[in-house]
């Protein structure tokens, strides 16, 4: 069975679009694992392409390492080896995050990923340092998360190499609206498997020649991207400009409120039902509510 599943991770790729899920919680704050499975079904049967867990979306710093394991078993186990599960195991501590790189593998994960340790402004031989001991410590391979909005670290053309010498790097998550920086990434190391983190730039983005995307608002409007990355792989560039206009106009309603609140407020409108942010986030008010209310159709 072991056997089985290392061969089903090797032929896993990661393309297309992939919803950066959402964590469902119960009233009383606990995860609703059968919430998230339900969650899984339904963007599985949407065209989901894979599930990136317990990553910014997720609210990962927020869960404990029981609990973001849980979550990649539970996804694992709902998506029956139909897609890949890449599991967010990003911490400060490098030794923390390969443990938890090592439960994610235990339950099943296709490829672990992380950003870069934060908060100690760590030097790049430092961060280099931190993916090669979760590299290390699993079999599988690691996406590096570029996010420097929240991370205060750019990974570029320029240092990228440094961490890829040493690492089994299985993709590159580049959340970040510099799309000149992302060219210069995919001329250097054109074999690199690059997925997109921007959900309302990503049209914009797939001429350089990313592999696809990961992306929050997938957990609600899958289709729409899915429709995009179809149309333009048809060469339909009117649709796919249109449909991607319908999402920034829904995007620009969730950056109004907060976009986890916002996604998990609008899962409601599908049967999801996925409770408040965790604390010390703020849980979604009436005007808010009220604002996303009037979003159209999400298909």
């Amino acid at each position: 069975m072991e056997q089985q599943t290392n061969n089903r991770r090797e032929k896993m790729e990661l393309k297309g679009i992939v919803p950066a899920l959402v964590t469902p919680f119960d009233r009383d704050g606990s995860v609703n694992i059968e919430e998230l499975k339900k969650l899984v079904k339904l963007l599985l049967s949407e065209g989901a392409d894979g599930f990136y867990v317990t990553g910014s979306t997720g609210e990962c710093f927020l869960l404990t390492d029981e609990e973001r394991t849980r979550i990649t078993a539970a996804v694992v186990e709902a998506s029956e080896g139909k897609v890949p599960v890449v599991a967010h195991v990003g911490k400060i501590g490098a030794a923390q995050a390969a443990k938890l790189a090592k439960e994610a593998q235990s339950v099943g994960a296709a490829a672990v990923s992380s950003v870069p340790p934060f908060y100690y402004d760590f030097k790049f031989d430092e961060i280099v340092k931190y993916y090669e001991v979760i590299s290390d410590a699993v079999d599988l391979p690691l996406v590096v998360y570029n996010f420097p909005q929240y991370s205060g670290v750019s990974i570029n053309a320029s240092n990228l190499g440094l961490i890829m010498k040493n690492c089994r790097i299985g993709g590159l998550k580049y959340t970040d609206a510099n799309l000149y920086e992302l060219e210069r990434i995919r001329m250097q190391y054109p074999e690199l498997r690059i997925m997109f983190g921007q959900d309302e730039a990503f049209l914009y983005a797939l001429p350089v020649g990313v592999d696809g995307a990961i992306g929050s608002t997938y957990n609600f409007m899958l289709k729409k991207f899915k429709r995009i990355w179809n149309a333009y792989q048809l060469g339909n560039m009117q649709e796919a400009e249109q449909v991607q206009h319908e999402a920034c106009r829904i995007i620009d309603k969730l950056l109004c409120v907060r976009d986890i609140t916002a996604v998990k407020y609008l899962l409601g409108r599908k049967g999801i039902e996925c409770g408040s942010c965790r604390l010390p986030f703020n849980p979604i008010t009436e005007q808010e509510k009220q604002l996303l209310d009037k979003i159209g159709d999400l298909d």
